[in-house]
């Protein structure tokens, strides 16, 4: 799989397909994630786990001008594993830039995730952008998206039967993980 993504990659920024720069005015975007992170299994540190997460993200704003674009959107992935959900709000801030035919951009979504008792979520990107239009684009990247989480602290306590009890501390506790991503979207 990430030998298949190089090489579209690859191929992507060799074509140097001739993209238009966005205009001044409302923009929108429409991408398909991906985020997966391999870690390794409870109680058996030598197997590994991989945890996917695919879905879709939108968001729209305004595109100051030909480089800056400043939105607001929402993002929904499923892991059908786990039965587990990422569902952030964010401030979407993008750069697209133009080397000659070359039209790379720079993405970063940073927000709140709605879900496992909410937190902070950050997506940083990097991508190409392939003209689709008089006023679309194709775009292609990859990054890393932070979720946080929240959770209850419980301590370990025994009764007078000696069998053990969790005992809520009202503590709560934060976590941060760390997901490899990819997008293929549209902006219009």
């Amino acid at each position: 799989m990430k030998r298949i993504l190089l090489l579209f990659a690859i191929a992507a920024v060799s074509l140097g397909a001739f993209a238009l720069q966005p205009q001044r005015g409302y923009r929108g975007f429409i991408d398909w994630d991906n985020s997966m992170r391999q870690y390794p299994q409870w109680m058996d540190f030598n197997k590994k786990v991989l945890r996917a997460y695919s879905g879709v993200s939108t968001s729209h704003g305004y595109q100051f001008n030909p480089n800056f674009f400043l939105g607001a959107g929402i993002a929904v992935q499923y892991n059908s594993n786990f039965k587990d959900w990422i569902l952030p709000v964010f401030l979407h801030v993008r750069t697209d830039q133009k080397f000659g035919k070359y039209t790379p951009f720079g993405d970063m979504r940073i927000g709140y995730s709605l879900t496992d008792g909410g937190g902070v979520y950050f997506s940083p990107m990097v991508g190409y952008r392939f003209n689709w239009g008089r006023k679309m684009g194709v775009n292609i990247g990859a990054g890393l998206t932070v979720k946080q989480i929240t959770y209850t602290i419980f301590d370990v306590g025994f009764d007078n039967m000696g069998f053990m009890n969790y005992i809520d501390t009202g503590k709560k506790g934060h976590h941060a993980y760390a997901f490899f991503a990819v997008k293929v979207g549209i902006d219009f």
